[in-house]
């Protein structure tokens, strides 16, 4: 990279989970979840073949990481009825980097990173969970996450590592 600048795609996250009610007012949450991470930055590639160096390319090249995680959440319902469900959430994601990819944009060539470590995060949030019956909700949930500096590649995480989460979806209740 040749400069500093780094232009961020806005993380997208798609996953499954399931929540498991307590007696109590308490809930454990669990899932899986994929998350892909972009950023776009002008760089120099130079490759080694044999010994060799080559000339370094200039270009506009594209990160792109891909993560699996499993997130784990303690739910504390503030209100709760038949139909809705009002609570406070926190809980942690334990990922892993399933690839690091790099792409020079002018010149089609593309390059992988070997996975780096665990990237571990801690959120806390409030939510509201519309239930649609005994064993299903549409829920909404918006949160402030923090990642730790845990050695991962170059991301938006590792550049604003507290960040500002909105989670929408459907939720299986056991």
């Amino acid at each position: 990279e040749n400069n500093s600048n780094s232009t961020y795609g806005v993380p997208l996250s798609f996953g499954a989970g399931v929540k498991i009610d307590f007696p109590s007012r308490w809930s454990l949450g669990i899932g899986i979840n994929y998350t892909l991470l972009t950023r776009t930055f002008y760089g120099s590639y130079t490759s080694v073949k044999d010994g060799k160096i080559s000339d370094p390319l200039f270009s506009d090249i594209r990160n792109s990481q891909q993560y699996v995680g499993i997130p784990v959440n303690l739910f504390y319902n503030l209100v709760s009825n038949d139909n809705l469900n009002f609570y406070a959430y926190a809980g942690g994601t334990v990922e892993r980097c399933l690839s690091d990819s790099y792409e020079v944009m002018n010149y089609s060539i593309i390059h992988n990173e070997p996975a780096k470590g665990l990237q571990l995060s801690a959120n806390a949030g409030i939510g509201v969970e519309f239930l649609l019956g005994n064993h299903f909700g549409i829920y909404i949930d918006p949160s402030l996450r923090y990642y730790f500096d845990c050695g991962q590649s170059k991301s938006i995480r590792t550049a604003q590592p507290l960040m500002f989460g909105f989670e929408i979806g459907l939720r299986a209740i056991l």
